[in-house]
């Protein structure tokens, strides 16, 4: 005589076998991101005039953005290109105040379609004149 697993024991055997797998942590998660200008953490005691981001392969301006946000909102950029064969640039268009800042940048990386996504943090901290 044969016995059938009823069909809620195999899906519970399924949920639990899923349950197994493992996900990398989003601090292990690949991106194309090198380095940027200002640094990643750097505290900023000349002001800033361009942002720099370098990739690992060359991005594509058309489907990539830069967003600068400070302690007074978001900082009016322009120009947004490459120098290189692996970087974006923008123009910071107005004098950054003391406090902390975030780059929010986005891109497509020649060679894969993917769209990836990051944050850079950086402080300013200019003494006056």
């Amino acid at each position: 005589m044969r016995r059938r697993f009823p069909l809620a024991m195999i899906a519970l055997l399924a949920a639990a076998c899923g349950a197994c797998a493992t996900t990398a942590p989003q601090s292990t998660r690949y991106s194309p991101i090198l380095h940027a200008e200002p640094a990643a953490g750097s505290i900023q005691t000349r002001m800033p005039r361009t942002l720099r981001l370098y990739y690992n392969a060359l991005p594509d301006v058309a489907r990539s953005s830069l967003t600068l946000l400070g302690p007074e909102g978001e900082v009016p950029l322009r120009g947004l290109h490459t120098m290189a064969a692996d970087d974006l640039m923008i123009e910071i268009m107005a004098p950054l105040a003391n406090g902390d800042y975030a780059i929010l940048w986005t891109t497509v990386v020649a060679g894969d379609p993917a769209e990836y996504a990051g944050e850079v943090n950086f402080s300013v901290a200019v003494e006056p004149d």
